[in-house]
């Protein structure tokens, strides 16, 4: 995805924000960033970073076509990829839910770890 098709989906959901998603977003919200993911693999994808919330990011995921929290370790490298499929409105609802409520409202979830797993029988 380009920044301006990026833009484009940010625009579209600062609209759709109530006013505490949009006051939230005005003071967490950067510009977009590519930010560096390494895989299990070892392959080094971009992901588009556009908020910062403490040690983790509201990262736009092309693969899962949505906006999701991912952490980070160090500025610029996200360490655990979120793979949400939210709007951002969304994203920026489960931040003010976890403010609130002074916990992770939502689980955190990264990409399939590859292995073998027992089936139901």
């Amino acid at each position: 995805m380009n920044e301006a098709a990026l833009w484009d989906l940010i625009n579209a959901g600062r609209e759709r924000m109530n006013i505490a998603q949009r006051r939230l977003w005005d003071v967490i919200g950067i510009d977009p960033q590519q930010w560096t993911y390494r895989s299990s693999e070892g392959d080094d994808q971009r992901i588009w970073v556009v908020a910062l919330v403490g040690r983790s990011v509201i990262s736009y995921n092309e693969f899962a076509y949505g906006f999701d929290r991912s952490h980070f370790v160090k500025y610029g490298e996200i360490a655990e990829l979120g793979w949400g499929q939210a709007d951002l409105e969304v994203a920026m609802q489960d931040v003010l839910n976890e403010m609130e409520r002074g916990q992770r409202a939502v689980p955190t979830v990264s990409e399939p770890r590859p292995g073998t797993y027992l089936g139901r029988r």
